[in-house]
């Protein structure tokens, strides 16, 4: 893999990767649940063949996983289970 440096934030991108967010961050949380590092996306990298109509990233064309550390596993990212903001919705009504 080949790395070059990121015009915008003070990291790597990867040439290979077919999606990159380049993040700053915007805080940075402590607290009794946990540390966290808060991040603003402030430029996204994406080849064409990930993307979908309407230019905008297409997690079934991305052909994403993730690993799991509580089980040692790792999971393919990409079938739609809701829409954001409405498959909740009757249930905040309860």
């Amino acid at each position: 893999m080949h790395a070059s440096k990121s015009a915008l934030v003070d990291a790597p991108v990867v040439e290979e990767f077919p999606l990159t967010l380049e993040c700053k961050v915007a805080a940075i949380q402590k607290d009794e649940l946990g540390f966290r590092v808060v991040g603003e996306i402030v430029g996204v990298l994406a080849e064409e063949n990930v993307l979908n109509e309407k230019g905008k990233v297409c997690p079934e064309k991305l052909n994403a996983f993730l690993f799991d550390q509580f089980q040692s596993g790792y999971y393919a990212v990409g079938e739609k289970v809701g829409q954001a903001w409405q498959s909740g919705a009757p249930l905040m009504k309860k």
